[in-house]
């Protein structure tokens, strides 16, 4: 993912990409395991009454309305997402970079050769035609799968 960011900011825009694997790898990332938060523990101040001992205790008022300032940030009052340890593959990074323009695409091998290198050389001219053609108005992510 990094690596992506990178060759945007210093090299310039990704238009397409192609794969080549031996496997098929899943486009769609399903958030499935959300954070949860403990419940919130809200802690009363006593106010001493007048008829008491000692000095009578004011009400003191938060820090963030004394300063101005809007209330503290609670993360627990939005619904996250576990991404920690759950990486994402580069269909689904590019996907998600690219938003709704993305085009992503499964081809067999076998549908360009039979033999392995002539198919290699096939794919690789039909999709430099296709993103010369298109003029990178769509952003493509295609997978050529080949047999093991």
């Amino acid at each position: 993912m990094d690596e992506l960011f990178l060759i945007e900011k210093k090299i310039g825009e990704v238009a397409a990409i192609v794969s080549l694997q031996l496997k098929e790898e899943d486009t769609n990332f399903v958030e499935d395991k959300w954070e949860v938060f403990e419940p919130k523990v809200v802690v009363e101040k006593k106010v001493r009454a007048e008829g008491e001992e000692g000095e009578e205790a004011e009400p003191e008022a938060a820090p963030e309305e004394a300063e101005g300032k809007g209330p503290k940030f609670d993360p627990s009052e939005f619904k996250w997402t576990v991404t920690e340890r759950r990486a994402k593959n580069l269909p689904q990074v590019f996907k998600d970079f690219k938003g709704i323009n993305c085009n992503t695409e499964l081809k067999k091998a076998e549908s360009f050769s039979t033999q392995t290198f002539e198919a290699i050389s096939k794919c690789l001219d039909d999709f430099c035609d296709r993103l010369v053609a298109t003029s990178g108005s769509n952003n493509i992510y295609q997978q050529v799968i080949f047999k093991e």
